[in-house]
């Protein structure tokens, strides 16, 4: 734990999570998108090609020009998240921006490169399926859960 208390430290953890997602996304646009095949996991996981082109679970896909909107909106939540993790004295809420900021950044990269964010985790229970999602959005998750937390228990999480 001595190692996440030091900010710097903590921020080395951010590129190496955006390479994990975008090594992730590689493979899959190599061995799912390319064939547009589906490959089963188990009967709850498939990897699956899809493309996002609106916001978290697809919505507002249809609006004419969002990329270039999502694109603006996310370096400015980008911007504020690295001033927040700077002024933040709470470990907890360090290593949740640590997390928010890498999935930001992994899903901003893809808004460049394809002006859409490559998605192919799908969970799902018979028909039912949770919208397709990646690495980045698994980050942000978990960085929103930390931090959602250490509001909730902050006398417990109190590392500083």
């Amino acid at each position: 734990m001595e190692f996440l208390k030091n900010k710097k430290k903590l921020l080395i953890l951010i590129p190496i999570f955006v390479f994990l997602d975008q090594l992730t996304k590689q493979w899959a646009l190599k061995n799912i998108f390319d064939n547009q095949k589906i490959i089963e996991i188990n009967q709850y996981l498939n990897f699956t090609p899809v493309w996002n082109r609106g916001i978290s679970f697809g919505m507002f896909s249809n609006v004419e020009g969002i990329n270039f909107y999502m694109i603006i909106l996310t370096l400015i939540i980008i911007l504020i998240l690295f001033l927040w993790f700077f002024k933040t004295v709470s470990l907890p809420q360090r290593i949740a921006l640590t997390f928010i900021i890498s999935g930001a950044t992994g899903n901003l990269i893809d808004r460049f490169k394809y002006e859409q964010v490559v998605d192919f985790i799908d969970f799902h229970v018979n028909n039912i399926h949770w919208p397709a999602f990646n690495f980045a959005d698994t980050y942000i998750t978990i960085g929103a859960f930390i931090y959602l937390i250490s509001i909730f228990d902050s006398k417990k999480f109190n590392y500083v």
